[in-house]
């Protein structure tokens, strides 16, 4: 604790869930295909009682997931406690259920992120900001300091091999110079040229965010976007366990998973106990990046905006940055995750306007892309962490 104060002093940033309401959609259940993790107070009350202890485990979804969470149903379905598209325990469900659709990210600051793969964000209801302060409240300020010294070890270290490597930039350079880009990465030549400058541009250590843009528009345009679509999507879905594939809940709230087969990306909707049922079967190479229409660049755009201004997006970036041996600037690693990301939510808009036959990608076609794409944008890894 800092000397002299009875609570400790804590940034937190709102800004994402500000003026947003939300509301629990009936039957949408998409969060109970989120496998939760028990805390400790949790477990011990889950292995406790006779009619939960069945239900925790040491296996996850992730792999990487380490302690006890819940079972799923047929190892890939839904939570081993629901039942109909209902919760048979919603007043004992653990914590990460009750702060869905909200994640707690700690970076340099705690900042709150909304899950854009709910359906119900938007919907007439519960204010966003007001259930994110009551989260916060639920950590307490002084679980919230101690884990942002953690993370801000982390942090420290990462910028100590940035200044090494000499490929330092600040987080508001580059973020400046993706906002100054956002009108580049909704058009095919700026994205193939933001793609191009990531694996061979130029960059000087620590520059400002004009020089960066400067940087990327003077490099030529080299990358064929349309292929690097098509790579990204065969990867998305060529996945050994179905648990890990991405999942789309559709308008009729359909859980819709796709997975590469016999070189067809084929489509099943995944029932509550883990079953599959086939309903669509498609050449990666039948589908191509759907021109934008009215309003779709526009919301294209300003969804980018809310990715860049999110801490665990910044985290992202480093961890690859980090992973990658700072061979590149951070500056092209950050645009390049960016502009990687854009292409995959542009594929994934295009891929379901394709299953309906859509000539154009307006608000709704891009909308329908973020239910599909923002869950998985969460769930990178990152330096810092959710908690």
């Amino acid at each position: 604790m800092p000397p002299g104060h009875d609570e400790p002093r804590v940034a937190i940033d709102y800004t994402e869930l500000r003026g947003r309401s939300y509301r629990c959609i009936d039957h949408c259940a998409l969060c109970c295909l989120c496998q939760p993790e028990l805390l400790p107070e949790e477990e011990a009350e889950f292995r406790a009682t006779p009619e939960l202890a069945d239900a925790v485990t040491e296996k996850h979804i992730s792999p990487e997931t380490r302690g006890p969470g819940i079972k799923l149903k047929g190892a890939h379905g839904a939570c081993w406690f629901l039942e109909n598209r209902r919760c048979r325990i919603y007043e004992r469900r653990p914590h990460f259920c009750r702060t869905f659709p909200i994640n707690v990210f700690v970076g340099r600051r705690v900042q709150l992120n909304a899950n854009f793969s709910c359906r119900g964000i938007g919907l007439p209801g519960e204010r966003l900001e007001r259930a994110g302060r009551e989260v916060v409240a639920s950590y307490g300020l002084r679980r919230l300091w101690y884990e942002l010294g953690k993370a801000g070890a982390v942090y420290d270290q990462f910028e100590e091999n940035c200044r090494e490597a000499r490929v330092m930039q600040s987080a508001s350079s580059v973020r400046e110079a993706a906002k100054a880009l956002l009108d580049d990465l909704v058009d095919p030549i700026g994205l193939s040229r933001i793609l191009t400058y990531a694996v061979s541009g130029e960059t000087s250590q620590n520059s400002a965010a004009k020089e960066i843009v400067r940087y990327v528009r003077r490099t030529d345009p080299e990358e064929d976007i349309e292929e690097t679509a098509i790579t990204i999507a065969t990867e998305l879905f060529d996945l050994p366990e179905l648990s890990y594939l991405p999942v789309y809940i559709d308008e009729s709230l359909r859980w819709r998973i796709y997975k590469l087969v016999s070189g067809k990306i084929v489509g099943y909707v995944l029932s509550d106990d883990g079953g599959i049922s086939e309903v669509s079967s498609t050449e990666p190479s039948e589908v191509d990046l759907v021109r934008f229409g009215t309003g779709g660049a526009a919301a294209m755009k300003s969804y980018l905006r809310l990715v860049n201004a999110r801490d665990c997006f910044l985290g992202h970036a480093a961890y690859m940055c980090d992973a990658e041996d700072y061979q590149y600037n951070f500056a092209q690693v950050y645009l390049g995750v960016l502009a990687h990301n854009a292409l995959d939510l542009w594929w994934r808009s295009s891929f379901l306007a394709h299953l309906e036959s859509g000539q154009e990608l307006g608000t709704k076609e891009v909308k329908e892309g973020i239910v599909f794409f923002d869950m998985d944008l969460l769930d990178l890894p990152s330096i810092g962490a959710f908690i």
